[in-house]
């Protein structure tokens, strides 16, 4: 298995992994952003999809951004395929983005918040409308 920044040669199968692996009812999905391919290519021209390949496939994808004022990075979007789920994929493709802590936003209903406290990440605030965890290199 290959863990890699995604680049324009993997466009098309990046958008279309993420078409297959993420609908608007995910309680995940809070915005129609996340459903966009133009999002996707524009991350991956800035350098800022990580995608995991077996066997030629994508079988996970990190769309994030670095926060330069607070020295953090922000995880956006990800998609890991079912048959990997449950192994450690998605740590194992935060691994090489965790120089600085990792914070993701989800949606207080999303059943994503149980994920998050299971596998070690901190709650760090919650506004009413949405949680936001936060994972260092040291959890991982």
């Amino acid at each position: 298995m290959q863990i890699i920044l995604a680049n324009n040669n993997h466009s098309y199968n990046v958008v279309a992994f993420f078409k297959d692996h993420l609908n608007c009812k995910n309680t995940g999905i809070y915005s129609q952003e996340f459903l966009c391919s133009d999002g996707v290519q524009a991350a991956i021209r800035r350098g800022q999809l990580m995608i995991a390949i077996e066997n030629g496939e994508i079988i996970g994808a990190i769309r994030f951004y670095k926060k330069k004022t607070k020295n953090c990075i922000s995880l956006y979007q990800f998609a890991i395929r079912k048959d990997f789920r449950g192994q450690g994929l998605f740590k194992q493709m935060l691994k090489p983005l965790n120089s600085s802590p990792i914070h993701v936003l989800c949606p207080i209903d999303s059943e994503f918040n149980e994920y998050y406290c299971k596998t070690g990440w901190l709650l760090t605030e919650n506004d009413g409308q949405y949680n936001t965890w936060m994972i260092e290199e040291s959890i991982m």
